[in-house]
């Protein structure tokens, strides 16, 4: 039986083999097991439920060479050590550690630790129900964005960032660097923010991670019709998608019976085009050329008006990137024959 605070070495002599070890624990507090290879290149450990000695969660759905909990009972764990199964040293000599931890990091928005924007810092998340949360002061109207990375881990924690009464601005799940670059918000309040940290259903994300805060500035184009900015044909604007969801909207004058082709200029995702008038009434939504899903679509004006063009991202046909393109330029051509 170990208590924490035990280190030592231990030694793997035939392929397959697991050192079983018994650590004393206690009701409510965090505890890490770790060990590194000396001899062995690479080694994993596995924490087992005591009664039926099976791998619990994240060991049992990854090769890990730590394991981090927070113990439910007073109980005596059960930790197995071996090989890392990819590796092609299956025998060799091994150090571990274990110890008691804490959560070093507040689980509320109440006692959320500041952070600077920019910065970049590091958290632990000690078991799978564990939540960090962290608080950021940046001007009405600029954009938080924060990107979260393993650190030890299989995989990235999920993330999101919400106000201080919980409203969720938008979340983030870390998907082996693709989709968004980073969890992102515009603060409309004015208010801080927050980032919840946390890890994905099973746990499998439980350990260190770091993070990078930065202040994203003002959103480009406003996301409603009486602040669109009014673009001119022909034309070419610049645009940038911030959070996920982000939507930005273009005014444009006009005529009636022409037809008109907009064009997102090599944007990697399809950048819809939802067309509404004056009024909010929506004309045509997500237009895009039927036959291709290319970044070329069209649209013929029913009368010589003002007309609002909304942008939001939509994935492309056959388009494969590791994080979604952010900044491209948007043109708008009449092509009446």
């Amino acid at each position: 039986m170990m208590n924490p605070g035990a280190h030592g070495a231990g030694e793997l002599t035939e392929a397959g083999q697991q050192v079983r070890y018994e650590l004393a624990t206690k009701a409510g507090h965090y505890y890490r097991f770790s060990c590194q290879g000396d001899t062995l290149t690479e080694c994993q450990v596995r924490r087992l439920d005591p009664g039926t000695l099976e791998p619990l969660p994240p060991a049992a759905t990854s090769d890990r060479t730590y394991v981090t909990w927070r113990a439910e009972v007073d109980e005596t764990a059960i930790v197995d050590v071996g090989a890392s199964l990819p590796s092609q040293v299956q025998v060799g000599r091994y150090t571990f550690d274990f110890s008691e931890t804490e959560d070093a990091e507040p689980n509320t928005v109440e006692d959320a630790i500041s952070k600077a924007v920019p910065s970049e810092f590091t958290g632990v998340l000690n078991a799978a129900d564990d939540v960090d949360v962290f608080r950021f002061s940046i001007p009405k109207g600029h954009i938080l964005a924060v990107r979260c990375y393993p650190m030890s881990g299989v995989s990235g924690p999920d993330t999101e960032i919400v106000r201080a009464d919980g409203t969720v601005l938008n979340k983030r799940r870390y998907l082996y660097r693709r989709g968004e670059a980073a969890v992102s918000a515009e603060n409309d309040t004015g208010e801080d923010l927050f980032l919840r940290v946390s890890s994905q259903v099973g746990g499998v994300d439980v350990g260190d991670y770091g993070c990078k805060a930065t202040d994203d500035g003002l959103d480009d184009h406003p996301d409603a019709l009486p602040e669109a900015t009014v673009v001119a044909v022909p034309s070419t604007t610049p645009v940038k998608f911030w959070p996920e969801g982000d939507v930005d909207v273009l005014a444009v004058d006009l005529v009636g019976g022409h037809t008109y082709q907009v064009n997102s200029n090599g944007f990697s995702f399809y950048p819809s085009t939802t067309v509404l008038d004056a009024q909010g009434t929506v004309l045509a939504k997500d237009i895009e050329d039927p036959d291709s899903l290319s970044l070329v679509a069209e649209f013929t004006a029913p009368s010589t008006a003002r007309y609002f063009l909304s942008l939001r991202r939509l994935q492309g046909f056959g388009v494969y990137v590791t994080y979604y393109d952010t900044e491209f330029t948007y043109s708008i051509s009449d092509i009446t024959p």
